[in-house]
C-alpha cells in the first residue's frame, strides 16, 4: 500500500510540474446521458488491484477527491440496462472474478449492453460502499465513463482443458465451497434441460454425457452463439469457462457449473425418448397416480426413464405462449393443492401451447415425462409432454376465483405486464400501502409472469405501511429454496418474522422486508395483512 501511495504521489508531483508548461493537455469532458458534461481533472491510471487498495483506505461511504482511470476486463455483467446504464464487475485478468465494481456505468455511444470478456477503461472517483447489514465493503466507481478497448467474450481459449460432464463434476466437487477453478475447461455433452427464458442474450441449461443423462452439469447464464435465439434440449454442445462450486446456503446442495460460458453448438437435436413398457405401472395402459409418483420421488428410486402419470390440474403457474410450454400442478383428488409440479411441459404429442386457454384448472391429463426432486425440495415432472387431455384435446372449466378479503393481494390477479418495473412505485392493499425499492441493489423489483410473482432482488426492499397498527402479515412465496427468504438472506423489521411459516407478527404502522442475499431473488406470490383490534 505504501509503495502504491508513494508512486501515486510521485505521479501527482509530476503533474503539478507539468502544469507550468504550455503543452499540458486540456482536461477532458465526462459526458452525461443527455450529452452534457463537466470538466474533470486528469485521471490517474491504476490497475483494478491498486484501485481496491486505494478504495479500502477511504472512510466508509467516502468518495475519493481524485479521479482514476482503471483498465481491466469485464468479468460479470449484473442486471439489465436502465437509463442507458448498466452495472458490471471487472478485474485485471479475464478470469479474475469480482474485483472492482462499475456501478451503473454509462454505456458508450452505439453500445446496447456491456459484455463479459471485454477489455475496458473506466474513469471516475472511487467510492467505498459498505453494506449496513453485512459490513461487507464494495470498491466501486458510480456512473463511470467507459471506453471499450477490446470486444472480447467470444473467443474460446486454445488452452482449455477438454473434459466430460462427469469429469467436470468431479473436478468441481474438489473445489472449496463457492470457489472457481483457476483453469479453463471445455466440456462436451448434450443439453438435457433448458431452464428459464432468454435474458441479455443468455440462457441457463443442464447437460450430461448422454441425451437422457438428466441434470449433471449446469451452464448458468451461458452466452447464446450468434444467430441462435434459444438453446434446445437434445443438442450436442461444447461449453468453455471456469468451473464453479455453487453451494445453496439454505439446503447445502452443491451445483457444479460454469457461469457465462461460451457455447459452440456441435449438433442440433431433440431429446431421446427412453423405451417405456406398454403394460404395468407407469405405462400408457396403467399410468401412475400422483400419489404413486410422489412415493417414487420421495424414495429416491426415480431414474431418467420417462413414465406416464395421471392426474387433474389443480393450479397453473404459467402458460408461456412464446415458448409453447406450461408449468402447472396436478393432484389425484382434483383439489387446488400443489402436489406434483409439471415443469415447463409441452402439449399433446409435444406440440406447443398457443393460447392460455389450451390448458385449464380442472383438466384431466396424462403426462409423459421424467420424475425428479428439484433442489431437494420440489417433486417435479420434467422433459414432459401431454399424452392425454380430457380424453381428447379440449379443455375444461376454470373454477370460480376465491373472494378477496380486501387486505390480501395476489399479484397475478392484478393485470401487471410481464417484467413490469416497480422501483419506487406503491400498491394499495385495503388500508395498507406496499412500496418497492431497488435499495442498495443493482436490479429493480419487477413483476414476472414466470412464477406469477413480484421479484425482490438482492438489496431490494418492500415497505408495508398503514395508518392502522399492523398485527400480522402473511407472505406466500413460489416454491424453491432460492425464491424464499431465510434468516441468512433476509431481514424483516421491526417485530418478529417466522421463517418457517413466513408470517410477521408485532405492532407497527410500517414494516420493511429487505433482501440481503448476493444471488437469486425472492418471488412473492401474495400478501395478507391483519390489523390490531
Amino acid at each position: 500500500m505504501k509503495r502504491i501511495i508513494k508512486t501515486l504521489a510521485l505521479a501527482l508531483t509530476g503533474a503539478f510540474i507539468l502544469a507550468a508548461c504550455e503543452d499540458v493537455p486540456a482536461p477532458y469532458i465526462t459526458p452525461t446521458n443527455n450529452g452534457g458534461g463537466s470538466v474533470v481533472p486528469e485521471a490517474t491510471e491504476v490497475t483494478c488491484a491498486q484501485a481496491v487498495e486505494l478504495t479500502a483506505a477511504l472512510a466508509d461511504g467516502a468518495t475519493s477527491a481524485e479521479t482514476y482511470a482503471i483498465t481491466g476486463y469485464i468479468t460479470e455483467v449484473v442486471g439489465e440496462v436502465s437509463r442507458n446504464q448498466q452495472t458490471f464487475w471487472l478485474a485485471d485478468t479475464k478470469d479474475g472474478g469480482r474485483v472492482f465494481e462499475a456501478y451503473w456505468a454509462d454505456l458508450p455511444e452505439g453500445v446496447t449492453q456491456f459484455k463479459a470478456g471485454s477489455k475496458v477503461k473506466i474513469t471516475g472517483q472511487l467510492t467505498k460502499y459498505v453494506n449496513s447489514n453485512t459490513g461487507k465493503m464494495t470498491p466501486e466507481i458510480k456512473n463511470a465513463k467507459v471506453e471499450i478497448l477490446e470486444g472480447g467474450g467470444d473467443d474460446v481459449p486454445s488452452d482449455a482443458i477438454e473434459v466430460t460432464c462427469a469429469q467436470a463434476v468431479e473436478l468441481t466437487n474438489a473445489l472449496a465451497d463457492g470457489a472457481t477453478s483457476a483453469e479453463t475447461y471445455a466440456i462436451t455433452g448434450y443439453i438435457t434441460e433448458v431452464v428459464g427464458e432468454v435474458s441479455r442474450n443468455q440462457q441457463t441449461f443442464w447437460m450430461a454425457d448422454t441425451k437422457d443423462g438428466g441434470r449433471v452439469f449446469e451452464a448458468y447464464w451461458a452466452d447464446l452463439p450468434e444467430g441462435v435465439t434459444e438453446f434446445k434440449a437434445g443438442s450436442k454442445v461444447k461449453i468453455t469457462g471456469q468451473l464453479m462450486k455453487y453451494v445453496n446456503a439454505n439446503t447445502g446442495q452443491v451445483t457444479p457449473e460454469i457461469k457465462n460460458a461460451d457455447v459452440v453448438i456441435l449438433e442440433e437435436g431433440t431429446p431421446d425418448t427412453p423405451d417405456t413398457p406398454d403394460t404395468g405401472a407407469g405405462s400408457k395402459e396403467t399410468p401412475y397416480t400422483v400419489a404413486q409418483a410422489l412415493d417414487i420421488i420421495n424414495a429416491g428410486t426415480y431414474t431418467s426413464a420417462k413414465v406416464y402419470i395421471k392426474g387433474t390440474i389443480s393450479q397453473i403457474s404459467e402458460i408461456s405462449t412464446g415458448y409453447g410450454n406450461a408449468t402447472y400442478y396436478i393432484s389425484d383428488d382434483g383439489s387446488t393443492t400443489k402436489q406434483l409440479q409439471v415443469f415447463r411441459g409441452y402439449g399433446l404429442g409435444g406440440d406447443k401451447f398457443t393460447s392460455e386457454d389450451d390448458l385449464l384448472v380442472g383438466d384431466d391429463v396424462v403426462v409423459y415425462g421424467e420424475l425428479t426432486l428439484y433442489g431437494g425440495q420440489t417433486p417435479e415432472v420434467t422433459h414432459s409432454q401431454l399424452y392425454m387431455l380430457n380424453g381428447e384435446t379440449s379443455g375444461g372449466d376454470t373454477p370460480d376465483p376465491q373472494p378477496s378479503t380486501g387486505n390480501t393481494i395476489t399479484f397475478s390477479e392484478n393485470g401487471y405486464e410481464n417484467a413490469q418495473d416497480f422501483d419506487g412505485k406503491s400498491i394499495t392493499v385495503g388500508d395498507a400501502t406496499l412500496t418497492f425499492s431497488v435499495g442498495s441493489g443493482s436490479t429493480t423489483p419487477k413483476y414476472y409472469n414466470t412464477g406469477t410473482a413480484m421479484r425482490l432482488y438482492g438489496g431490494n426492499t418492500l415497505t408495508i405501511s398503514s395508518s392502522k397498527a399492523i398485527a400480522k402479515v402473511e407472505f406466500t412465496y413460489n416454491s424453491g429454496a432460492d425464491y424464499t427468504p431465510t434468516a441468512e438472506t433476509a431481514t424483516v423489521t421491526p417485530g418478529t418474522y417466522d421463517f418457517s411459516s413466513h408470517t410477521w407478527t408485532g405492532s407497527a404502522t410500517s414494516i420493511v422486508l429487505s433482501n440481503k442475499a448476493n444471488r437469486g431473488h425472492f418471488r412473492i406470490a401474495s400478501i395478507t395483512i391483519t390489523y390490531a383490534n
